[in-house]
């Protein structure tokens, strides 16, 4: 694409010419002849100080803020935030690919990942071409494509649509996180349903106070236009706020009779669960092989979205009677006669909706055993309040690491302790270890927490291979045998 077509509708100083652009990047590591070199500030780096590197690469053009060196070699352009321009530049290479895909776009403190699942799979299993991006990766006809990201960088992400686009896919529901929305990631992103799922103790190392992580979430929604669709929770307290202030149609999902997809009835247990909901004075039937209250609101969420997408409501119940589970989320294992379960969760609410979940759900004699630990560099003040959870609900608690990075592994643990106050607990710091002790008790739910299916330690800035889910099914193949 030609350069001037790619600042098409972008405010800049410089003169750009109708040069050839064949690559854009942010990264000065994947500079090559034609490229347009974006330098943007990152958490640790600054692409202005790679901007002279990127040109003996073969930049073809640069986008910079001001700081950029004085250069008559390409043209330098410059712009008051490169990374918001970022987005427009990427949307304009690509073609702006989502304006010929149906995006659905999913954001929350919680659900986002199972949300995106079960949608991705009503669509699928009605005939209709789909493929899900979240914090499972990328899917694609070969499988899952890790990106590193809950929404990738927006260079990565318009080339993602614009592969979909050209794979002739039709609908993409999407994971959104309160960082790319700040980030601007999607910016230039035509979303045409946004679910809301819940706002919750969260990210708050990044938006400092629980009112910006809000307003960064709220921002997704006042950006749709009239002839776009909210879907909100109608029992979360944020959801009010949402609805004075945008100009779209919404419908509501919960308990709540005032709701309109309103759930009646529900009937809960270790291996499924069952559920009435109302919409429009008509009752549907679930039944669902996921478990926990809170999996009831992500269905709900996933089943208005079907229906506003036109799939029939029986075909619905069908689907989500056949949907089973999210990798990683409240993945379920057998071992002796204990029942493992390991989940993401890694926030206080997630904590509370667990907890309270198989504590109901738990036999009568039946001990919860806890592994957890809190990420280092990341929100410190959660850390406490996890630790007085997960002390209130355990028979048992095993504190280990969880991505430490380049924090003291101590203090982390040390600031989990300050809310544990029964003295049935113990520390293990090396995180497999600490799994095949709690995997010796007997007659227990073992909860192992925090990672999923990630399959790495964060440890500094280097990533060690570790795996809770490979870690558990080795323990049972080795019983078996």
């Amino acid at each position: 694409m030609k350069l001037n077509q790619i600042l098409h509708d972008i405010d800049f100083k410089g003169n750009p010419d109708n040069r050839n652009i064949t690559n854009i990047t942010y990264d000065s590591r994947k500079v090559r002849g034609g490229s347009l070199f974006i330098a943007i500030s990152g958490e640790n780096q600054d692409g202005h100080d790679y901007i002279l590197e990127a040109i003996d690469k073969g930049a073809t053009a640069i986008i910079a803020n001001g700081r950029a060196p004085i250069s008559d070699i390409v043209p330098i352009l410059q712009v008051a935030n490169p990374r918001k321009i970022m987005s427009k530049v990427a949307a304009n290479f690509y073609n702006n690919p989502s304006e010929k895909l149906n995006i659905i776009g999913i954001t929350g403190t919680n659900g986002k990942t199972t949300t995106t699942q079960i949608v991705d799979y009503i669509i699928k299993s009605n005939n209709k071409t789909s493929s899900s991006l979240g914090t499972l990766g990328f899917n694609t006809p070969s499988g899952m494509i890790s990106t590193g990201f809950t929404t990738p960088e927006s260079i990565e992400l318009q080339q993602i649509l614009d592969t979909i686009k050209k794979g002739g896919i039709k609908y993409v529901p999407m994971e959104i996180s309160s960082h790319a929305i700040e980030l601007y990631r999607t910016n230039d992103v035509d979303i045409d349903i946004a679910i809301f799922t819940n706002i919750g103790h969260d990210h708050l190392d990044f938006h400092k106070s629980i009112d910006n992580y809000f307003n960064a979430k709220l921002k997704l929604f006042t950006k749709l236009n009239k002839n776009s669709l909210a879907i909100l929770n109608h029992d979360d307290p944020y959801t009010e706020k949402i609805i004075k202030k945008i100009n779209c149609n919404y419908l509501t999902y919960g308990f709540s009779n005032d709701a309109n997809l309103s759930i009646k009835e529900y009937k809960l247990g270790l291996n499924q669960s069952s559920a009435i909901l109302s919409y429009n004075n008509k009752l549907i039937d679930i039944d669902t092989q996921l478990i926990g209250k809170f999996n009831l609101y992500n269905l709900s969420a996933a089943i208005l979205c079907g229906i506003k997408l036109g799939i029939n409501k029986n075909s619905i119940v069908k689907s989500v009677k056949q949907f089973s589970n999210v990798p990683g989320r409240l993945e379920k294992y057998n071992y002796k006669d204990n029942t493992v379960i390991i989940d993401y969760a890694h926030t206080p609410d997630a904590f509370l909706n667990i907890f309270k979940n198989i504590s109901d759900l738990k036999n009568k004699g039946e001990k919860i055993i806890t592994v957890f630990g809190c990420g280092g560099n990341r929100d410190k003040s959660k850390r406490k309040l996890m630790g007085e959870i997960a002390n209130n609900y355990s028979d048992y608690l095993y504190i280990t690491n969880d991505n430490p990075r380049f924090e003291d592994e101590d203090e982390i643990i040390t600031d989990i302790c300050k809310g544990i106050s029964n003295k049935k607990y113990e520390i293990i710091k090396d995180r497999k270890e600490a799994i095949i002790s709690s995997l010796n008790n007997n007659n227990s739910i073992v909860l192992i927490l925090g990672k999923g299916i990630e399959k790495y330690q964060i440890i500094k800035n280097k990533r060690i291979n570790h795996s809770d889910i490979k870690i558990v099914r080795d323990c049972i193949n080795e019983n078996r045998n």
